[in-house]
């Protein structure tokens, strides 16, 4: 037995912007069509008017900004609790497919997608139509499989076949965000040296779960659900040990996302 020290934030966040640059190598096509689709704007994870969202039920209510502020495209920045909205892809006819979440309680930073950390774990939390799947080892080193299932069934069925992982909770049919949704839940082991492990390939970048230099298992909850005639992905993801507090975080995020079709 021997005690592990606690991660180097700065140096995680540092990590995580050399797989950022690392993965753009490996975009497919979809990310064009994205740029092509919003005239060429800068277009990230957008807070929103309160107004716009009702107040989750939650007594810790996060804080709003009445005007929308962009994510900094830098990695690493802080982000405040409050309700965002992300480009999750593309539907069947070619528009933009949005989702919107509100980030609970403190400790929230930028990645491709939000993360949080209580100084020790990382957990995450996403929105997005895959471009790509894990393939390979799973690790940013080995190309993706851009061959995505075009249903929620099928594309369930790919995730629960990601390199390096063992299905905990095999895929049922499961209510969420007002929709019906395919679920699982897999343990995802995440040694893949500095290149980290990624899901999948997403309009926003790379989905990794690698956020620390000790090697740890990482488990993670897909919910596999049709908008607009396609499949979209919403994760949930925290490192093996995390506390109950902070998987509690993760999960009220998770559910609070809806999709502005919806609206």
């Amino acid at each position: 037995m021997q005690t592990v020290p606690r991660p180097d934030v700065d140096e995680l966040i540092s990590g995580g912007r050399v797989r950022r640059r690392r993965r753009n190598q490996g975009r497919v096509a979809v990310a064009a069509a994205v740029a092509v689709l919003l005239a060429g704007g800068a277009y990230g994870v957008t807070l929103i008017d309160s107004t716009t969202k009702a107040a989750p039920a939650d007594t810790s209510k996060p804080s709003r900004s009445a005007e929308p502020q962009s994510l900094p495209t830098a990695g690493g920045s802080e982000l405040q609790p409050g309700t965002y909205r992300m480009l999750a892809g593309v539907g069947a006819t070619g528009a933009a497919l949005e989702a919107d979440l509100t980030l609970d309680g403190a400790g929230w930073t930028d990645g491709n997608y939000p993360v949080v950390s209580d100084g020790t774990h990382t957990a995450g939390v996403a929105v997005y139509r895959p471009q790509a799947l894990a393939a390979g080892s799973g690790c940013n080193g080995d190309n993706p499989n851009s061959d995505v299932g075009e249903t929620s069934p099928a594309l369930a069925r790919q995730l629960a076949r990601l390199p390096r992982s063992t299905v905990v909770q095999a895929a049922t049919q499961q209510r969420a965000f007002g929709r019906d949704t395919v679920h699982l839940r897999l343990r995802i082991d995440d040694r893949c040296s500095r290149d980290g492990y990624r899901v999948a390939e997403a309009p926003r970048g790379s989905r990794g779960v690698s956020y620390s230099d000790v090697f740890t298992d990482v488990v993670i909850d897909f919910w596999v659900v049709d908008v607009d005639g396609v499949p979209v992905v919403v994760d949930a993801w925290h490192q093996d040990g995390a506390p109950s507090e902070l998987v509690d975080q993760i999960d009220r995020t998770r559910k609070s996302v809806t999709f502005t079709t919806d609206q």
